[in-house]
């Protein structure tokens, strides 16, 4: 699993870190701090984040609100407005950024809990064609968000070793050894992962290509684990993975 990434643009420092802080305590990976605009694309330019918290008033004299609109249309990521000010002009302008959040300071940890989430949620669902949905999981880019208890987790696609079909909800095996469980069926998810990554070995399983470690008659042996193998499967499994006698 990988965590939710979190940029923090905020020129009151002893605010920034006590942000850091809390966002490190409820699990998200806080890739950096920025005091201003070029610190900000300075960041950028190394790593995109999932989220941006951004206050609206930054050191020498730089807006938030411009500074937003900014990276939102370049790196298509939600927005999430941190700011002192809730007056009527500062919301209207803030507004025209269609910002996925608002927190207004001093601000709790639950605050920036809930915001993050509903902000992730509310992106996802405005880019319904891409990335796409699996009930309440979303496919973004090389990353499956998928919805464990109250929050949603990142999960590399590439990390999955192997799938399990029960129902009408599949297991998902990663290199973590997490195990999550979504309501979907192989075909839904398959028409929205790259289906090159996976081939279908069972009624119920599918498995990652590149954790494949060897190939029984009956069965594949993926990280020390086994998966079984299907009669119906048994041909296509040998073409796709060039297994010559």
């Amino acid at each position: 699993m990988s965590k939710i990434k979190i940029l923090i643009v905020e020129d009151e420092l002893i605010i920034a870190e006590n942000m850091k802080e809390m966002l490190h305590e409820l699990e998200y990976d806080v890739i950096g701090v920025a005091c201003d605009k070029d610190e900000a694309e300075e960041i950028l330019k190394k790593e995109i984040p999932d989220v941006a918290l951004v206050d609206i008033q930054l050191r020498m004299g730089d807006d938030g609100i411009v500074l937003a609109e900014s990276v939102k249309e370049k790196y298509k990521l939600p927005i999430i407005f941190i700011t002192s000010h809730s007056d009527r002009d500062t919301v209207e302008r803030a507004k025209n950024v269609q910002p996925e959040g608002y927190i207004v300071k001093p601000f709790e940890k639950s605050d920036l809990y809930t915001s993050i989430e509903i902000a992730l949620s509310n992106f996802f669902r405005s880019k319904s064609t891409n990335p796409e949905k699996v009930e309440d999981n979303y496919f973004f880019k090389e990353y499956l968000f998928v919805k464990k208890k109250y929050q949603f987790e990142k999960l590399r696609i590439h990390d999955i070793m192997w799938i399990k079909s029960e129902g009408n909800y599949l297991e998902i095996h990663s290199l973590s050894n997490t195990k999550y469980v979504i309501r979907s069926t192989f075909n839904d998810l398959f028409r929205i992962i790259p289906p090159k990554i996976f081939i279908q070995v069972h009624k119920s399983y599918a498995v990652n290509f590149d954790h494949i470690d060897s190939v029984r008659p009956n069965e594949i042996v993926i990280s020390k684990e086994t998966v079984p193998i299907g009669k119906t499967f048994r041909e296509n499994i040998r073409n796709k993975l060039n297994i010559v006698n």
